[in-house]
């Protein structure tokens, strides 16, 4: 008789999650179903409760499950933050950019704030933007008010671009010329002097 087979027929929800989530033995370590890393993929909503995940959507993809329950502790952590704001949405695989009343000219009103969510090429859904809005009202201040919320669509590609460089030089070679050759250097001239007195002396009349 199976686990399911146990359950009265009134069984309530959650009842028949335990039941479905009871394996005869665990494939892998105990301490892994607490790695949101490592955790068996169905085992992710029980992890999620128990991380406290504010938001879950069982349509999410693997990786933005994960995600989620690793910015769980982050989240609660800096709730009321820009952080918070940050790390609720970028596990969604999207961009984001908080722009506050002081930051814009003129000023906005005190303490509310707009929202710049880059949504990539992979665009977003109606159910995802209403998950994402619930998300960011979770965590942002409760004093802050959403004034904005601005989503951007973006495209990747590939261009290429191509440079040449044609250069040369011309080179004239002429045969050589010897310049003026001019010789320096020294004359010297010699001379003598060759001076005779003649004095005479006569007797004092």
């Amino acid at each position: 008789m199976t686990a399911k087979q146990l359950l009265p027929p009134n069984a309530t929800a959650l009842e028949k999650a335990f039941v479905d989530a009871m394996t005869p033995e665990l494939a892998v370590p105990i301490r892994d179903i607490w790695d949101p890393k490592r955790c068996p993929s169905q085992f992710l909503p029980y992890l999620a409760q128990s991380f406290s995940v504010d938001r879950w959507d069982e349509n999410w993809r693997e990786d933005e499950k994960r995600a989620a329950i690793e910015a769980a502790f982050f989240i609660h952590l800096h709730k009321g933050t820009k952080a918070a704001i940050r790390r609720v949405v970028e596990p969604l695989g999207f961009l984001i950019q908080v722009i506050e009343w002081f930051q814009t000219s003129p000023r906005g009103d005190p303490y509310t704030f707009s929202l710049v969510i880059g949504v990539k090429d992979k665009g977003i859904t109606d159910t995802m933007y209403e998950q994402m809005v619930k998300l960011i009202f979770d965590a942002k201040p409760l004093r802050a008010e959403l004034m904005g919320l601005d989503i951007q669509a973006q495209s990747n590609g590939s261009i290429s671009v191509g440079a040449c460089c044609y250069t040369g030089e011309t080179v004239v070679v002429y045969p050589y010329a010897p310049g003026t050759i001019t010789v320096t250097g020294s004359i010297y001239s010699g001379g003598s002097d060759h001076t005779i007195d003649t004095v005479s002396i006569y007797p004092h009349e």
